[in-house]
């Protein structure tokens, strides 16, 4: 036994360096190893593995329920039932459209199966499942223990595969499956019905530490589901890692509440394949330039348009560097496309790639002068023109934003290039739920037409926080030795990111030495700006503070309620895969209560002293003296709107009053008008 719990532990410690490569050391410094969540389940596991578990093997091989929605002509709606060892039972796992007045069981035994006492005949129409929820299983005289049915009340999607099904993709996941999917709401309406084009795994580490996995599939052609709009590409995410599967969610409805552009859409369902139930799932719209999602000019379509062949079927091409797969400062890689629209200034969909990603998961993309890598998720094949023009762009702003002065070599300010709001929003977003990725990857940017567009950079979709709001212990320290840390509430994290591949001679470093990668990040040095840091506090006042306390105070905090609208389906969830009871299951961190709503209580939690101390952080910053117009700046223009207010001039509001009142009398006349004028002529 010893033998054993030692080869376990070591594979546990195996899996935890692998895993925790790109995280600074300091992170887990003051951790002891048995604190770890995996050992203590390694231990627990080698402790109870000698307990009998009676009816692991019963005389029934198969079991087996259909007619799950008897309102669709469908042969997919069944589902096998499944033994847990955890609790030496077996299981039914129905869907909302279920009618257990009229559900077909079909089972194979050595002898007729009663349940309760009551004979099963094999492949007949029955009630039985509606008169309880627990069965006793018996075959003749043999007690074959207990039958537990569950079930949920949210949407469901069947699929099947037509080659080694999702234990095959599971185990491998570069394998691409097919086969057919039918997707129906709680009331049994069809969202789609029909082929699956392409089946495949979805995520990194939310792929490799996930029991239950994550998918990406794609429909042969655009369907509307359950009200997100039609789209062909969609996610599958399996929220294995976070027990209160809100973060994401939560997340969702934050950035709709601040009113950011492009928000990806998602639904709760159940998810069943080939016969069996895998969990609650949270169907996603995917990040991609499309009307319904990313809404900006499909650049890609337009340069397919003007070539004879497929885009990725031009020669693949790297300058700066030896090949694609290199991460090298200043190099680029695009595809030798001949001809492009008269027009290339946009649209552009940019991702935040992680340097040792960079080579396999860009097909088009370049790494900035300081070492920040960005894949062209949209054009996915871009020609050269195209790749050095938003590179070009790019670059300059990011010259503007490590200048002293916010100022370029062209003579231009940062602010010239990006879209404010949403970069004040998109910090605020990471910075709230200190999401350990933040800008090392799922960073999303985007650039429109000069024509159609703004000529600015946005930041947006926000993609991917189920390791964050104090999920995964983790520590992010810049070239200046400043610290944040993702498990504690009263201290700033994304501010304190180095670009991802700098060289501290740590862990996190790229290969070789004396990169000249930047200790800082974008948005640290950005930070640095006073002006960024009070458009950042008033966004934030405006825009997330009020989602914040609805989300997690009074009686009915919305958190809680999103939870307790899927409480079935996470309960289902909950006995498959054991994602809630405490730490001892969780793969990282302890965010993990007694029961479901305990798991997302702790989030609630935390969410709230994060809101308290942000909040108070942030306070001096509320009111920038003169600045009525709230523009983050104090200048002439504050003047005139204070002098057309006091006019009574139409029209003209005063983001902040007490902004105006220099006097500090509480109100507001002609003498704040001179104190402002007075100001603005001497300082």
């Amino acid at each position: 036994m010893k033998h054993r719990l030692i080869y376990r532990l070591a594979s546990i410690a195996v899996t935890a360096i692998v895993m925790f490569s790109q995280v600074r050391l300091e992170a887990f410094a003051d951790i002891n190893i048995s604190d770890i969540p995996a050992v203590r389940s390694a231990v627990k596991a080698e402790e109870t593995e000698g307990e009998e578990l009676k009816y692991s093997e019963i005389p029934v091989s198969s079991f087996r329920i259909s007619e799950l929605s008897p309102e669709t002509d469908t042969d997919l709606d069944y589902t096998d039932w499944w033994y847990s060892e955890w609790d030496d039972c077996r299981y039914i796992f129905l869907p909302a459209t279920a009618d257990r007045e009229k559900l077909v069981i079909t089972y194979s035994a050595d002898e007729e199966l009663s349940l309760n006492g009551v004979p099963v005949k094999s492949g007949e129409t029955t009630s039985l499942l509606s008169e309880g929820d627990s069965f006793q299983i018996t075959t003749g005289d043999t007690d074959c223990g207990t039958l537990k049915v569950m079930q949920s009340d949210l949407g469901c999607i069947y699929l099947t595969t037509s080659h080694g099904g999702l234990d095959a993709l599971d185990g491998y996941r570069w394998i691409t499956e097919t086969g057919t999917i039918l997707m129906l709401n709680a009331d049994g309406g069809i969202e789609y019905s029909g082929e699956l084009e392409k089946l495949t795994a979805h995520g990194n580490s939310s792929w490799d530490y996930s029991q239950k996995k994550p998918y990406n599939f794609k429909l042969p052609k655009k369907a509307d589901l359950y009200g997100m709009g039609k789209a062909k590409k969609w996610t599958l995410i399996a929220n294995y890692l976070d027990h209160s599967m809100m973060r994401n969610k939560l997340t969702e409805e934050m950035c709709k509440a601040a009113g950011m552009d492009h928000v990806i859409d998602s639904v709760f369902v159940d998810l069943y394949a080939d016969g069996s139930y895998c969990g609650t799932y949270q169907l996603y719209e995917r990040v991609q330039i499309q009307k319904n999602r990313v809404n900006i000019r499909d650049l890609e379509e337009e340069t397919e348009e003007l070539n004879e062949e497929d885009l990725d079927d031009y020669p693949h091409k790297v300058s700066g560097a030896d090949s694609t797969d290199d991460y090298i400062e200043n190099s680029y890689k695009y595809y030798d496309i001949p001809n492009d629209p008269a027009d290339i200034t946009g649209g552009y969909l940019l991702q935040f790639q992680q340097w040792n990603r960079y080579g396999f998961k860009c097909e088009s993309g370049f790494v900035t002068s300081r070492g920040q890598a960005i894949g062209i998720d949209g054009p996915e094949y871009a020609s050269k023109a195209q790749v050095e023009y938003i590179r070009s762009f790019v670059q300059d702003m990011e010259d503007a934003i490590y200048s002293d002065t916010g100022y370029n070599a062209k003579g231009k300010h940062y602010s010239e290039y990006i879209d404010m709001d949403s970069l004040a929003s998109a910090f605020l977003v990471q910075e709230i739920s200190e999401n350990i990725d933040a800008t090392y990857s799922s960073f999303y940017l985007w650039k429109d037409s000069d024509i159609t567009g703004d000529g600015k950079i946005h930041f947006g979709p926000a993609w991917d926080f189920d390791l964050g709001y104090n999920n995964f212990p983790s520590v992010r320290m810049n070239s200046d030795g400043d610290k944040g840390f993702s498990y504690r509430p009263d201290n700033l994290f994304t501010i304190y990111f180095p670009i991802h591949g700098y060289d501290d001679g740590g862990m996190t470093s790229s290969s070789g030495s004396g990169r000249p990668t930047e200790g800082i990040s974008w948005i640290g040095m950005l930070y640095r700006h006073e002006d960024f840091v009070r458009r950042v506090a008033a966004v934030y006042y405006e825009r997330f503070e009020p989602f914040l306390t609805s989300l997690t105070e009074g009686d009915s905090p919305y958190l809680m309620q999103m939870a307790e609208s899927i409480l079935p389906s996470a309960e289902m969830s909950n006995a498959r895969w054991h994602t809630y009871g405490g730490g001892k299951y969780c793969v990282f961190g302890s965010s993990s209560g007694p029961t479901y709503l305990d798991s997302v209580d702790i989030l609630r939690q935390y969410i709230v002293k994060r809101k308290n101390w942000l909040s108070e952080l942030w306070e001096p910053y509320k009111c920038l003296r003169g600045d009525v117009n709230g523009d983050g700046k104090f200048n002439i223009s504050d003047a005139v709107i204070l002098q057309k207010w006091l006019l009574s001039v139409p029209g003209t509001d005063l983001a902040d009053w007490k902004a105006a009142d220099l006097c500090e009398d509480g109100r507001l006349d002609g003498f704040d008008l001179c104190l402002m004028k007075n100001e603005l002529l001497y300082r």
